[in-house]
């Protein structure tokens, strides 16, 4: 990952898992460029929807497979 403003490559300064309350990232992720001293967080979305997207998935096919032909 770059620095957007002077485009040099960022230092990884630790990932750190979000606070319980907060209802749409899982974890935070820090950056510091070490030309300009700009700092950086990232978060990472919770990936609930994918599973209960998958879930349903699931249910579906299993029922699918459970129906007689």
């Amino acid at each position: 990952m770059r620095c957007w403003h002077c485009d040099t490559e960022l230092i990884w300064g630790g990932d750190h898992d979000c606070e319980e309350d907060t209802e749409d990232y899982q974890m935070e992720t820090n950056f510091s460029c070490p030309n300009c001293d700009s700092f950086y967080l990232a978060y990472y979305p919770k990936q609930k929807e994918k599973k209960e997207e998958w879930l349903e998935g699931y249910k579906k096919w299993r029922k699918e497979q459970d129906e007689p032909e």
